[in-house]
């Protein structure tokens, strides 16, 4: 009998790294975390979680399902939009704690995995996803439970860990496309010892497990038929369901021609790492001395941790330096992006177009994945030049950089973060005067009203008619269902952005309905549309 309890304690043991890393990070994230609504897609997840709907194309059903019963859990005591918040830093805690768990298995060197999941955690763009309503946590969760079962998979013969691999990539691609970054290097993993007979005896098992993780993406195609108040896309018919999953609103770019050259779009990305690490020094894009040199010395840092990790354990060295590509180089020859908005300057024409914001977060494995070894790195030289046992844990100070020096930059606790959304979505219903129709010309206009209008049950008299969205037929369709504010034949043909607006002026005037722009000015003072067209 007491043999169960000394292994029970050596299983507590082993998991010290992980769970050093889990509750340490997660102590990170909820000190900074956002007490409500944030910029950007919150707001709009929010809603669509609140209400069971359809966020933007591909939609993200098993996070809108997953979030929905984690709020209804928590909201009661701490409100619904704190709550999902949560749900974001617990996820990017746990996804460390694979992580670091991944790092012993590999290594053997507690420390260092520690200091690696800490520096890694707190990388800012890593650290932005965590203390906010977002996709990107859970979907960095995912991935890391992809890398752990590949690992699985690669330490025993058993073919199950392979099967619950396919079936957690199906559940991944429903989540969001971006954990499937991570396949790759899952899949070195997990098959690279294998002989091709025995991947070939179990793949039908495998296939038939990712069809159903991935069946869940049929969430949308039936909750679209009951029109939840986020339904973009109304994927309520087969075709209009493929339309949602391929993203064919966005006119998806191919591969070539590059909407940017390419030196520019790996500069882009260059720009980014440089953002990871000490943010607070210099929130401004451009580079700046004290930043930059911090992020040079994590870079070097990262150097030494890679070269140690080739050494210590090659074949999961392999793995990750399939990660860091496919999530660095991949991701940038796959989005084709154009620039971001604050790069490019005196390499491209004045107006040569540029992303709608900062892309940053599709790179983030990639920052992961550097951040891990710019950790161990830092553990690994003072261990080699220590002349005292205490030294390697003195690495943990230089892993803690992006912590220290991030903070002020990422902490949404702090004002302008804090409230900033919320303020501008509660101007904007202000101004607006009773049952007013008001045009949103971009998201930051349109998602935390929406937010607050589905959550908080807001000024739900007024109408948000977001002009971007207009060319999309499901969303003037939307328009006439719901608001009788465009007649059928603009739903049916795109007549341009200025006759539909003067469209729905017509129509706002025979329902006696005000239509104005939207306004996050103080004094609320701006003139209505129509009257501004006579």
């Amino acid at each position: 009998m007491s043999a169960m309890p000394a292994k029970n304690a050596e299983m507590i043991r082993a998991h010290r790294a992980e769970l050093a890393t889990a509750t340490t990070l997660l102590a990170v994230y909820l000190a900074t975390l956002a007490p409500g609504v944030t910029l950007w897609d919150s707001g709009e997840f929010l809603s669509a979680i609140h209400s069971l709907g359809i966020p933007h194309p591909p939609g993200t059903p098993l996070y809108i399902l997953l979030a929905n019963v984690w709020a209804k859990i928590w909201a009661p005591l701490v409100g619904f939009a704190y709550s999902v918040n949560i749900l974001s830093a617990v996820c990017t805690a746990v996804a460390f704690g694979f992580l670091a768990n991944l790092f012993v298995r590999w290594t053997g060197d507690r420390p260092g995995a520690f200091s690696g999941a800490i520096c890694a955690g707190t990388m800012s763009t890593v650290w932005l996803n965590a203390n906010e309503t977002e996709v990107y946590a859970v979907a960095l969760l995912a991935a890391s439970i992809l890398l752990w079962l590949g690992n699985r998979a690669d330490e025993t013969p058993e073919g199950r860990w392979l099967i619950l691999g396919a079936y957690v990539t199906g559940l991944a691609w429903t989540l969001h496309l971006t954990a499937l970054v991570a396949l790759p290097a899952a899949l070195y993993l997990a098959i690279g010892k294998r002989s091709l007979r025995e991947v070939l005896r179990t793949s039908p098992l495998m296939a038939a497990a990712a069809l159903l993780g991935a069946s869940a993406v049929l969430f949308m195609l039936v909750r679209a038929g009951h029109d939840p108040s986020v339904n973009q896309g109304n994927p309520s018919t087969f075709a209009a369901f493929t339309d949602v999953v391929m993203r064919r609103q966005y006119d998806v770019a191919p591969l070539w021609p590059r909407q940017a050259p390419l030196f520019i779009q790996f500069g882009n990305l260059i720009e980014y790492w440089d953002w990871q690490v000490a943010l607070g020094l210099a929130p401004d894009p451009p580079p700046m001395f004290a930043r930059t040199a911090t992020t040079i010395l994590l870079t070097l840092l990262g150097v030494i941790g890679c070269l140690t990790h080739r050494k210590t354990h090659p074949r999961s060295w392999r793995a990750m330096l399939i990660l860091f590509a496919t999530a660095s180089a991949g991701v940038v020859i796959y989005l084709n992006l154009k620039a971001g908005p604050s790069f490019g300057v005196g390499f491209l024409p004045a107006n040569a177009p540029h992303e709608a914001r900062e892309r940053d977060y599709f790179f983030a494995l990639a920052f992961v994945c550097w951040g891990m070894w710019a950790g161990y790195g830092a553990v690994t030289l003072l261990r080699r030049v220590a002349v005292s046992a205490q030294l390697p844990a003195a690495g943990a100070l230089l892993a803690i950089l992006p912590l220290i020096l991030n903070w002020n930059a990422v902490d949404r606790r702090r004002e302008p973060l804090a409230s900033e959304a919320r303020l501008a979505a509660t101007r904007i219903l202000d101004s607006a005067p009773r049952a007013a129709v008001v045009l949103a010309r971009g998201d930051n206009e349109t998602y935390p009203v929406w937010y607050l209008q589905e959550v908080e049950r807001l000024r739900r008299d007024a109408t948000i008619v977001v002009i971007p969205l207009l060319p999309a037929r499901w969303y003037r369709a939307e328009l006439e269902r719901r608001h009788a504010l465009l007649p059928n034949d603009f739903v049916l043909h795109w007549k341009g952005t200025a006759q539909s607006l003067a469209a729905v002026c017509t129509r706002a005037a025979a329902l006696r309905r005000k239509v104005v722009h939207a306004s996050t000015r103080p004094d609320g003072r701006f003139p209505s549309v129509c009257e501004t067209r006579s």
